[in-house]
């Protein structure tokens, strides 16, 4: 090969290398231009992101609330004449009373207080300034039975009070407004008392308020010279009739020993005594159920 032919090899061979050059040094400019776009308008893509989810958070709330509004309407108000001492729950709802305001004036009434004039109304838990002065025209309280109440309630009540040192109830047959005769007992524990009364059918021992969760130990000790149970009244269940929920809505029943229970009796047609039930509740479980378990003959 020639001088000449060496040289223009060499040309060529450099203008090869001087475009693939050109190519790769425009290739690096152009990635460096595109991050530095991107890290020029990150903050407002960053910025719009938020915004885009603070509207999908938005929508979603404001679809809980669309649902919690049909499910609880708020209650239509439309002022009117009322007197505290006598309006029902709905009508002092009507009026302007949050629900649980109407129980709270409800329950103070209950307890034998009654509203003498209207500023008296500014008492009640919850009642601000704003809604007392838009109730004040409304309200109408009628001294004449104003009066008369709190004489009954003298006369009525408060003779009651003084004789539940020596009240003695029957737990299958009392209601909530006897138990509150008793000392310590107040609304709450009476309906305690009488729920778990249903839930049993009925009791066999007064020990067993001390099963109620919730009543304390002490309470019950003080309550036991004052209450006794008749065990007539008891309601048993049919073994053989009854299904697996009503069984298991027994306090002394599980849910897995109702459904085992109900597969004994489908297997063994029909049960006739507790022993045929030691598979399922131990010694002890079974003296408790005694009285609440009843073996139907057909």
């Amino acid at each position: 090969m020639s001088k000449k032919q060496w040289i223009g090899l060499l040309i060529v061979v450099l203008m090869v290398a001087a475009v693939e050059l050109t190519a790769y040094l425009t290739k690096q400019w152009r990635e460096r231009q595109t991050v530095a776009e991107l890290l020029e308008f990150q903050p407002e893509r960053e910025k719009e992101f938020e915004q885009y989810i603070d509207s999908l958070h938005e929508a979603e709330c404001a679809a809980r609330r669309a649902e919690y509004a049909k499910r609880y309407p708020k209650p239509v108000i439309h002022p009117q004449p009322f007197d505290p001492n006598t309006a029902d729950s709905s009508l002092l709802v009507t009026v302007g009373l949050k629900p649980w305001m109407a129980h709270n004036l409800i329950r103070y009434r209950e307890a034998g207080k009654v509203f003498r004039q209207p500023d008296d109304l500014r008492g009640l838990y919850g009642m601000t300034d704003s809604l007392y002065a838009t109730l004040k025209p409304y309200i109408q309280i009628d001294s004449v039975k104003t009066d008369s109440f709190s004489i009954r309630y003298r006369a009525v009540i408060e003779p009651l009070s003084r004789v539940k040192k020596d009240t003695i109830l029957n737990l299958n047959t009392t209601d909530t407004a006897e138990l509150q005769f008793l000392r310590g007992v107040g609304p709450y524990t009476a309906v305690q008392i009488i729920r778990y009364r249903e839930s049993l059918g009925g009791y066999y021992s007064v020990n067993q308020l001390y099963e109620i969760k919730g009543l304390p130990t002490e309470r019950v000790d003080s309550l036991l010279t004052h209450l006794y149970a008749d065990t007539a009244l008891i309601v048993p269940i049919d073994v053989n009739r009854a299904t697996v929920r009503q069984l298991q809505r027994h306090p002394y029943i599980s849910y897995p020993q109702a459904e085992q229970l109900y597969d004994l009796r489908r297997r063994k047609i029909r049960l006739s005594s507790l022993d045929e039930l030691s598979a399922i509740f131990t010694a002890d479980e079974r003296r408790r159920l005694a009285p609440y378990l009843r073996f139907s003959v057909r």
